[in-house]
């Protein structure tokens, strides 16, 4: 886990409320403080759906919602005149995408069995913005070689779009 500091607010902003930049992920949670504060769960609703929808993938694919369907509210909820007082989302790398990830930055293809998610925490507090790395795990372990891998390839990831950032010491 590593936590890394954006530099210039308002590119990545841009990138994370209008652009299609995180669009491979999914939403766990969402806080958004500004004149009122929201709380949204991402986590799709089982009564919502019919027995057939929750059962289809095509319909369901995911346990949360895609960034990019509650991008545009997020946004909503945080533009205007005024910086939002803080913002905490709780993005989730897709799960089609994790056995990937690891093999590319590993070398050597680690087994993704025990990973359950890969995790960023964006944190906003009304100065500065923060992303906090994770990684979940499906059973316990004490071999962290996931969450190294996971590291560089978010610095990629951040390098790859153009985000200025730097990790503090």
């Amino acid at each position: 886990m590593i936590k890394i500091r954006i530099r210039q607010l308002g590119p990545f902003m841009g990138k994370l409320l209008s652009g299609e930049c995180f669009d491979s992920f999914l939403l766990e949670e969402a806080s958004i403080t500004t004149a009122v504060a929201w709380e949204l769960n991402g986590r799709l609703n089982r009564d919502f759906y019919t027995e057939e929808e929750w059962n289809d993938k095509t319909v369901r694919p995911w346990e949360m919602v895609p960034w990019s369907e509650v991008r545009p509210l997020c946004r909503e909820l945080i533009k205007g005149r005024r910086a939002p007082v803080r913002f905490c989302l709780v993005l989730h790398l897709k799960p089609e995408y994790i056995a990937a990830t690891l093999t590319a930055g590993s070398g050597a293809g680690p087994s993704a069995g025990s990973v359950s998610s890969l995790v960023l925490t964006i944190r906003y507090d009304g100065q500065e913005a923060d992303i906090l790395t994770g990684v979940g795990h499906s059973a316990f372990t004490l071999d962290k070689s996931e969450e190294g891998i996971w590291d560089r390839a978010v610095i990629r990831f951040l390098q790859e779009k153009e985000i200025d950032f730097d990790i503090p010491v």
